[in-house]
């Protein structure tokens, strides 16, 4: 079992490291539109998400938990995503919708337990079996999917290897082919209300926004489950996004009827459904026993954040030598991460058209939520020649560490090739 959870771990830690989704980005040109980087940001705390609950479903599907345990340890994840999740609507701070970032991974599946699976034999999950093991690279995830898909050419209708290969494409961060896997599974098992809306997550993340193809999956899921959290949850978000506040807040609400009064997740869920209702220009909605809640123009405005402030900003250019290989349509990521390591803090997105550009972290979500930030921080780029957030060899890239979280003038440099 240890070491079962220290390959499930360090599966998550190396995707935490490039969970930077398509489009994402913040500090770019004009030409950008708020409403999509409104769904870049939300796309962000989708994937970071579904990368802190693979841990916990690994270890459920390997029998290290019972469901008690698993439903105890769940609820805490989200809880914690409340924090983290932010989609911002135009002209709002990223605080608006924090419920976005929790609820819309409810429901999302096992993904690290799946690539045992997905060997091709059941005793891969025994956790005495699977002592030993090493992390696997991502060309051997591919290996391992390649060996599900020819299985599923002979057992077209085997619900069960659907699921594991759409979530096995979610580990590999290839929306399209996941989506694909979800369409599949979704003909086979078309009342099940948690994989159409996994389907919504999925399509929503490839898409690079909820609203439309994503929003129509949703409003199936909710036929099947009128109460369906998850599909409450990114149904209101889609409202939000498109400005009809009224239906955010109706949706939220009925999410919020269902939490247990007190816990700490029930304030999260009003703060984002009063920022909702104040910008419909309907009333705070009571607070709870034993909580005080902000006035909504104060949640509204961003006010009560942590006193610790990401703004670090600066310029990124290209060395001369490397210039020639930088095309106009490479990918461009800008990560902040923790001095010692660890997943992104926050991340920018530009192209290589874009460069040399100035760019500035001030007001982009964190996927740390409000968390203190450390004292030393590390700024990094990356361009993909493949637009993948996967790190591979050839990728042209650059670090500063030892920087405040309000550092200026920056000069970021893309310097060296991955090898």
């Amino acid at each position: 079992m240890i070491t079962f959870l220290i390959v499930a771990g360090l599966l998550v830690a190396g995707a935490l490291l490039m969970v930077v989704p398509p489009l994402l980005g913040r500090g770019r040109d004009a030409s950008v539109t708020p409403a999509a980087a409104d769904a870049e940001q939300a796309a962000t705390a989708m994937l970071v998400l579904r990368e802190q609950l693979a841990d916990l479903d690994a270890e459920r599907a390997a029998g290290g938990v019972d469901d008690a345990t698993y439903a105890r340890s769940r609820d805490e994840l989200e809880r914690r995503a409340l924090d983290e999740g932010k989609v911002m609507a135009p002209g709002a701070s990223a605080r608006p919708a924090r419920v976005w970032a929790v609820l819309v991974g409810l429901g999302v599946p096992v993904m690290a337990a799946m690539i045992y699976l997905s060997v091709g034999t059941p005793d891969a999950l025994d956790p005495q079996k699977v002592a030993g093991q090493q992390t696997f690279s991502p060309e051997q995830i591919r290996e391992m999917v390649g060996t599900l898909e020819a299985r599923l050419e002979k057992e077209p209708d085997n619900v069960e290897g659907w699921a594991m290969l759409a979530r096995s494409w979610l580990v590999l961060e290839d929306y399209p082919e996941a989506s694909k896997a979800y369409a599949r599974l979704a003909e086979l098992i078309p009342d099940n209300a948690d994989v159409v809306a996994d389907w919504a997550d999925v399509v929503a993340t490839k898409n690079g926004s909820i609203v439309g193809e994503a929003e129509a999956l949703v409003a199936r899921a909710l036929e099947i489950d009128p109460n369906h959290v998850k599909s409450l949850a990114l149904a209101g978000t889609a409202a939000y996004q498109r400005g009809d506040f009224a239906a955010a807040a109706t949706l939220w609400e009925r999410i919020l009827s269902r939490v247990p009064p007190g816990q700490e997740i029930e304030g999260q869920l009003r703060d984002s459904i009063n920022d909702a209702r104040g910008r419909a220009g309907m009333p705070a909605l009571a607070a709870s026993a034993g909580q005080q809640m902000p006035p909504v123009q104060a949640v509204a405005n961003g006010e009560g954040a942590a006193d610790s402030v990401l703004k670090i900003a600066g310029r990124l250019d290209v060395a001369p030598a490397l210039r020639d290989q930088v095309l106009a349509d490479d990918t461009v990521f800008v990560f902040v991460r923790g001095g010692a390591g660890g997943p992104p803090i926050a991340a920018l997105r530009f192209k290589g058209s874009e460069l040399p550009l100035d760019f500035t972290f001030d007001g982009v979500p964190r996927m740390s939520g409000n968390a203190p930030l450390p004292e030393k921080l590390a700024l990094a780029v990356r361009v993909s020649k493949s637009g993948d957030v996967m790190a591979k060899p050839g990728d042209l890239e650059g670090r500063i560490d030892g920087l405040s979280a309000d550092a200026s003038g920056v000069a970021l440099t893309i310097e060296k090739v991955r090898e």
